[in-house]
């Protein structure tokens, strides 16, 4: 139980996760992470005075949705703060625009508490991520072949004056198992995470528990990496933003990438540039064979990136047209 207390209470503090006086959302599920990160909000509710809103969310797709939304209304009401409640039909926003269940869920929560932050002004969303989810995160990438190793971001600005955090980004589960046990604290257990359906479930099933018994601290190894990777990608990024106004004009319909200038840079700059500006598709294998055109094609060339958007490649310039 200290554990976990004091590995959140040290990250707070060395990055400034929760500061004084914030007006914080915290997002509840009812599952034990966001219990979990409920309870340390609420303790440090008095010692930095900052307000807390419950936010949570009936997506429609489990009969035991009821079940955790009195859990998350009667630890409100427990703690003494205000709760939020927003129902959403997942899958019919899912089949409307063509995507996942998991991502159509994921991407209702988020407009709805940025929309909840900047109507009530909340500087802050607190999300209940953890190293087991980071380390998810990061395989799910890596497989599919995206090139990105920093990990789910401690801490991302959505709006001038709106920042997401996860307090909790650097605890394993196990950690927050035993807090929770320690406190007794209720928590619902979504039992779609069990399916071995979904590719993270199957990470998190299957191939996560196989790592560990080769190397039990395989979590905290990952999210070492994925730290030392953020604070490069971090300084890296300022380079590229920077060289990449020199040779990149873009428009709603029209990218273009000025070879004369782009192609002195770094290979290291060029792929991040490439990556930047690809309208869709950016894994490391699309990048590649971008890059690999640029240096190898001695004519005009000109294929199409997705139903949406065709590259043209000339000699002094590649060009990424929005198909009409």
């Amino acid at each position: 139980m200290k554990v976990a207390w004091n590995m959140f209470y040290r990250n707070n503090l060395q990055n400034h996760f929760i500061e004084p006086h914030d007006n914080i959302i915290a997002s509840v599920s009812g599952g034990i992470d966001s219990v979990c990160m409920l309870h340390m909000l609420y303790r440090l509710k008095k010692k930095f005075n900052v307000n807390i809103l419950i936010v949570t969310f009936n997506h429609n797709l489990r009969q035991e949705s009821s079940i955790e939304l009195k859990l998350v209304k009667h630890l409100a009401s427990k703690l003494q703060f205000d709760c939020f409640i927003q129902e959403f039909n997942v899958k019919e926003y899912a089949k409307k625009h063509s995507l996942s269940i998991e991502t159509a869920g994921r991407r209702l929560r988020y407009f709805y508490l940025e929309d909840i932050a900047k109507k009530y002004h909340y500087n802050k969303i607190s999300i209940a991520h953890n190293a087991n989810d980071n380390a998810e995160t990061m395989l799910m990438w890596l497989i599919r072949g995206s090139g990105n190793f920093i990990g789910i971001p401690y801490i991302r600005k959505i709006e001038k004056n709106v920042l997401i955090i996860r307090p909790l980004i650097g605890i394993r589960r196990t950690l927050i198992e035993s807090y929770v046990r320690y406190y007794n604290l209720p928590f619902c257990h979504d039992s779609s995470n069990d399916l071995d359906v979904y590719t993270r479930n199957k990470i998190r099933l299957s191939i996560i528990p196989l790592l560990e018994s080769l190397n039990p601290k395989f979590i905290e190894h990952i999210f070492n990496i994925t730290c030392i990777q953020s604070r490069d990608s971090i300084y890296l990024s300022h380079i590229v933003n920077t060289l990449q106004k020199q040779c990149v004009n873009s428009n709603n319909n029209q990218i273009s990438l000025d070879l004369t200038i782009f192609l002195r840079y770094n290979k290291a700059i060029q792929f991040r540039i490439i990556k930047n500006i690809l309208p869709e598709k950016k894994c490391n294998s699309h990048i590649n064979f971008i890059m690999n055109k640029l240096l190898t094609s001695s004519s005009i060339c000109s294929y199409r990136l997705s139903k949406k958007w065709t590259c043209k490649i000339t000699t002094n310039k590649v060009f990424f047209i929005k198909n009409q």
